[in-house]
């Protein structure tokens, strides 16, 4: 076991001052002190990871549709995806996802964005995720994400931390009672929570514009807003958020989504890895690293160039 070490910054995507205590279990997971205060007397907040093994994998790369109202941009239905899985199954050439550029949600500019992105599809040129040219993903396709790979739930008295075994993705939620009073823009916004209940509950502001809702590249601007509520649900055997989206400059109205998670122990389960197709924990333990690569070359055909820092930033 290696040393239990602290760390204390300023978090460069936030006004908030960051501060928080982690363990390192078998040299890959992180653990810090779920005693966050009761709400009121006798309430207590949900438990995300009853130990620090536990990780949450998504059960869709796509947002659940709400029972009623309006919700998120569906698959285009002239071009069904063709999934990695589909290909293993059935031999037919895997695609990449398209999304229907004439959902009732988007603003025209926006049915236009999706509209060429399809046409760049179709016409054979490869459509990369932000995470493909190290760029980070944004909050709502950081939901999206944890399909084949982990995510993990850190709670501690002053913020709760999610994390992205892919490419080591942060999110960062600070447990107070309001935004700061000038919010810089920035790629995952600034996000504040509190507990209701058996329920956290995320008010995010701040975002810059470049980063996308979906895998469909669904465009926002700098109005988005987002509120998420995560909860158990089965017995604690699966973790639901359900998200309300509000940006007037992408979206005709306001729109909600669900996203819900399985829970998986590596350790507790005793599973044979090897024989997992999907829940690809490896042997050595939960939260590995996966860091995107560094490299002075993009992907090419069209890809977003990688990021290069040209200025010191102090």
């Amino acid at each position: 076991m290696q040393d239990v070490y602290c760390v204390e910054e300023e978090d460069p995507m936030s006004g908030h001052s960051a501060s928080f205590k982690a363990g390192v279990l078998a040299g890959a997971v992180l653990s810090v002190g779920l005693n966050v205060p009761a709400m009121a007397a006798g309430a207590s907040p949900p438990d995300f990871a009853s130990n620090p093994s536990v990780g949450w994998y998504a059960y869709s790369r796509q947002f659940i549709p709400p029972a009623s109202g309006p919700g998120p941009v569906r698959p285009d239905p002239a071009h069904p995806l063709v999934s990695n899985d589909e290909f293993r199954v059935s031999g037919r050439q895997a695609t990449f996802p398209m999304g229907d550029p004439n959902s009732a949600i988007l603003q025209p500019w926006a049915k236009e964005v999706i509209r060429k992105r399809n046409e760049r599809v179709l016409a054979g040129k490869p459509a990369y995720s932000m995470h493909a040219s190290c760029y980070p993903v944004g909050v709502t396709q950081f939901l999206l994400l944890p399909m084949t790979i982990p995510m993990y739930i850190v709670q501690a008295p002053k913020e709760v931390v999610m994390i992205l075994e892919d490419f080591a993705d942060v999110r960062r939620i600070y447990l107070t009672d309001k935004h700061p009073a000038n919010v810089k823009p920035s790629w995952y916004g600034d996000s504040i929570g509190h507990y209701e209940g058996d329920t956290l509950v995320v008010d995010t502001i701040g975002f810059n514009d470049k980063t996308f809702i979906d895998q469909f590249d669904t465009p926002h601007t700098t109005q988005l807003h987002l509120v998420e509520r995560f909860h158990l649900i089965d017995g604690g055997r699966n973790l639901e958020v359900n998200v309300r989206v509000e940006d007037p400059g992408a979206f005709t109205t306001p729109w909600n989504a669900i996203q819900r998670y399985r829970g998986f122990e590596q350790t507790v389960s005793k599973a044979n890895v090897a024989s997992l197709a999907v829940l690809a924990t490896p042997e050595e333990g939960p939260l590995m690293e996966a860091i995107c690569a560094e490299n002075p070359n993009s992907l090419g055909m069209g890809a977003r160039p990688i990021p290069q820092t040209t200025a010191p930033d102090f």
